[in-house]
């Protein structure tokens, strides 16, 4: 069997996004289990035409960086219809639907296409991210091109021989904003359950974990360092703008209890997320992000102003997106809050674990082959 992952990112070559994480994620498991697997991206970085990864084949196409919009995505997507046929997979999967999803229904037509939800952007999202960054100001124009691209999106989604969403919430938001004629299969992403017993620092320790770019408001978890001296801040990510993350480490390495360790390792999020107390998450705007599973399994709850599925409400503390500082006060107050961490894991490893997840992808694909 071979699979393509069909995916904007794939969590390398300096690029780190919740996307590319659980791309690599899954693909490398398939991989390991003998499964055929392959990404079709964009290139990042020093990245080339076809790179091996975990055991699975990458294929990059080019982005015409120096190309104006909107001839830039259009000559990267007309250069990826190789890609997929360069790698001639029986089943295409689209981690969200994007033109590249179109691109990979056009370039191999007579294959199965499946599409997960991911994290769907509708108009009231757009309005969101327009509040922090002015680059996506919901101007007549950007309203008009968001309107065709959902419209021809749809085409894509009613293409698809498959359509699954990684969140309950999803399942209802894709079927109405996409206009689908059947709502999709719940489909959950994957995560690692780690073997052993977390300990945490006898002192209290939060900590966040995300790019820094507009939408996740780092300097909201920042200032909270500055307000709360007795406690330990970790500050994991960095910006993919280098001129905004010098600026904000500038303004904030002084303060005594705040680490920025930049991008780490696994090992290193690991052990970050182990020893912390909770994890903070300040975005105007998420769908369900990996590292609110990842955290939980370490037995982690989460402050957060988004509750997606319901999960802050059960293993953490719900704030009202901007009372950061009233959810880690409740935190540091709870004496149960080793007890939602711990029922936050159960949660994960019943729902989300990893080898549970990729069986149920590997099932999925079987049934689409043995349809053929």
């Amino acid at each position: 069997m071979r699979v393509c992952f069909v995916s904007p990112e794939v969590f390398s070559w300096g690029y780190h996004g919740g996307f590319g994480y659980l791309t690599r994620t899954l693909c490398g498991e398939l991989a390991r289990r003998g499964v055929e697997t392959f990404v079709v991206t964009v290139r990042r970085g020093n990245q080339v035409e076809e790179e091996k990864l975990d055991g699975f084949t990458v294929l990059g196409f080019p982005p015409h960086d120096s190309k104006p919009f909107p001839l830039r995505p259009l000559l990267s997507r007309l250069d990826s219809l190789d890609m997929y046929r360069k790698a001639d997979c029986d089943i295409y999967h689209s981690q969200a639907v994007s033109y590249n999803t179109l691109a990979a229904q056009r370039a191999m037509p007579g294959r199965p296409h499946i599409i997960t939800f991911q994290d769907p952007y509708d108009l009231e999202e757009w309005r969101k991210i327009s509040s922090v960054d002015p680059r996506y100001a919901l101007t007549p124009g950007f309203r008009a091109r968001l309107a065709l691209e959902e419209k021809i999106l749809s085409r894509a989604c009613r293409s698809a021989d498959g359509l699954y969403a990684q969140a309950w919430f999803l399942i209802e938001k894709s079927f109405r904003q996409f206009n689908l004629e059947e709502r999709p299969t719940f489909l959950p992403n994957p995560v690692a359950v780690p073997d052993r017993h977390m300990k945490k620092t006898e002192s209290p320790t939060v900590c966040f974990l995300a790019r820094w770019d507009p939408q996740k408001r780092v300097e909201l978890f920042l200032e909270l360092a500055l307000e709360f001296p007795g406690v330990e801040f970790i500050a994991m990510g960095r910006s993919h703008d280098p001129a905004t993350d010098a600026r904000i480490r500038s303004k904030y390495n002084a303060a005594p209890n705040l680490a920025m360790p930049g991008f780490v390792s696994e090992e290193e999020k690991t052990r970050i997320l182990e020893r912390s107390w909770a994890l903070v998450n300040t975005s105007v705007r998420e769908a369900l992000p990996v590292s609110f599973l990842e955290a939980l399994v370490h037995e982690t709850p989460i402050i957060s102003g988004l509750d997606p599925d319901g999960l802050v409400r059960r293993f953490g503390y719900p704030t009202n997106g901007i009372d950061y500082s009233g959810g880690l006060k409740r935190m540091l107050a709870d004496e149960g809050r080793r007890g939602k961490g711990i029922r936050g894991r159960r949660f994960v490893a019943e729902v989300h674990e990893l080898e549970k997840v990729v069986d149920a992808h590997i099932e999925i694909y079987e049934e689409l082959l043995s349809l053929e």
